[in-house]
């Protein structure tokens, strides 16, 4: 049964981490409703807030199970243990917990793009994207979670969005800032993240350019994707050594 399920997961793997990493979107978007919800609504959006945490704990704790190796499944998959840290409602600090369900997202969404054989050749690209991404949204979400309802700039989360964009592009144009020191602090992350992932895609870019005429097939790139599928287990131990060996052989 264990090898049934991880053929299943491996010949469905782009969708079934972009359904994983849209139920994260729910979840977040959820709570953030859920926070200003009364009555039957609230109900409602805390009994779907506590399903879509059942199906986050049923999906790892099978993955982890089925995975031939347990240590190989957390190594790449921590992030999505992170994820299942409980949310505290109530407190603005302990709030932002719940974003660590979007890094959850995220982690989905660069596996599932990992696996697109056009960006194979370019997983650097994919990375940056994802990575930037991610920070742009935390940091803009943060910023909502711990300023709605105290900062009357932030009424809502695209406001917390175009306080993102101008901060990381360093535009800053001043009309919405911080005042909670939880706001505070998602800005000062969201700061220092900016200015190095600015470097970091100018970098990217120029070294992507600069192999555009060089074959996109290097043998260290394609082991290291052969190891990431070894340890999903949809690869064994023994069609690694020996890919492995063979692409060493005609390096």
């Amino acid at each position: 049964m264990r090898d049934a399920y991880n053929r299943f997961i491996a010949r469905h793997e782009i969708a079934w981490e972009l359904t994983m990493a849209l139920l994260a979107i729910v979840f977040v978007l959820v709570g953030f409703a859920a926070d200003d919800a009364t009555g039957q609504m609230a109900d409602t959006l805390l009994t779907v807030d506590l399903v879509l945490t059942l199906v986050f704990v049923s999906e790892f704790l099978t993955r982890l199970m089925a995975a031939p190796s347990s240590v190989g499944y957390l190594k790449r998959h921590w992030v999505d243990a992170l994820a299942l840290i409980p949310t505290v409602r109530g407190l603005r600090l302990l709030r932002l917990l719940r974003l660590l369900r979007l890094v959850r997202a995220f982690a989905g969404l660069h596996r599932s793009l990992e696996r697109v054989e056009a960006l194979l050749g370019h997983r650097e690209l994919a990375t940056v994207f994802i990575v930037w991404l991610a920070v742009m949204l935390l940091g803009s979400l943060g910023l909502f979670a711990a300023e709605n309802g105290a900062n009357a700039a932030v009424n809502s989360p695209f406001d917390a969005l175009w306080w993102g964009v101008t901060t990381m592009t360093t535009v800053g144009y001043g009309d919405i800032y911080p005042i909670t020191p939880e706001g505070r602090l998602a800005a000062m992350v969201l700061m220092l993240l900016g200015i190095g992932l600015f470097g970091l895609i100018t970098g990217t870019l120029t070294s992507l350019l600069m192999r555009a005429d060089t074959p996109s097939t290097d043998p260290l790139s394609r082991i290291r994707a052969l190891a990431d599928l070894r340890d999903e287990g949809i690869v064994t131990e023994q069609e690694f050594i020996a890919k492995k060996t063979e692409w060493l052989a005609r390096a």
